[in-house]
């Protein structure tokens, strides 16, 4: 199984999970979280509405490589492209395969900012409504990626790991998201350059912020 945490959700008020199984299976991504608040209107009284809160709500699941792939995912969430505001992005990728890469968001300036931003909390209804707005193969196709995040001064950048094509040595490298521009409802990723290069035939573990 892979799992990551963050902010990806501004329904709930709350750091979200993410999760994905192992190999072999359809590697379904699932959101969960502990509301802060109920949704207006459907909130109880006394120890039963206490209980509904402390249990965890699957707010949003998705099939990022569709239902045929089983090879297993690498999770990450991070403030990617975070001049553009909205919750945290969820990256996820290939672990076989080709080792594509995909990011997904809750609402950001790509969809003319998040509505619900302009909502009480009350009436919010912790269901994660994600969009994909970048997919790319940072190896050429070649073998399974591995993904993480690193913080920045306006946002983060992406840090991917695997081997290139014809076998040649593991690598890390690391990308920006950019907004090619104003109107674009998807972002591009743009490599900053080569962080490590070793000897290896899988991705490189990482670890982010």
């Amino acid at each position: 199984m892979s799992i990551a945490t963050g902010f990806v959700d501004f329904s709930t008020g709350r750091e979200s999970i993410v999760t994905a199984p192992g190999p072999g299976t359809p590697a379904e991504v699932k959101v969960f979280a502990f509301p802060l608040l109920q949704r207006f209107g459907k909130a109880a009284s006394g120890s039963t509405q206490a209980a509904r809160i402390r249990r965890a709500v699957n707010t949003a699941s998705f099939l990022p490589f569709g239902k045929d792939y089983r090879g297993g995912v690498s999770l990450a969430t991070g403030w990617l492209a975070g001049s553009l505001g909205g919750a945290r992005r969820i990256i996820v990728s290939q672990l076989a395969d080709k080792g594509s890469v995909k990011v997904f968001s809750s609402g950001s300036a790509l969809d003319g900012g998040p509505s619900i931003y302009l909502q009480s909390p009350l009436q919010h209804d912790h269901s994660g409504r994600l969009r994909e707005i970048a997919s790319f193969q940072p190896f050429g196709g070649s073998a399974g990626t591995r993904v993480a995040t690193t913080s920045t001064t306006t946002g983060a950048n992406l840090l991917v790991s695997g081997v290139g094509a014809a076998g040649t040595d593991a690598s890390v490298l690391k990308y920006e998201l950019v907004r090619p521009d104003a109107q674009s409802k998807t972002l591009q990723a743009v490599r900053l350059g080569q962080v490590w290069s070793g000897k290896g035939s899988t991705p490189a573990s990482l670890g982010g912020d």
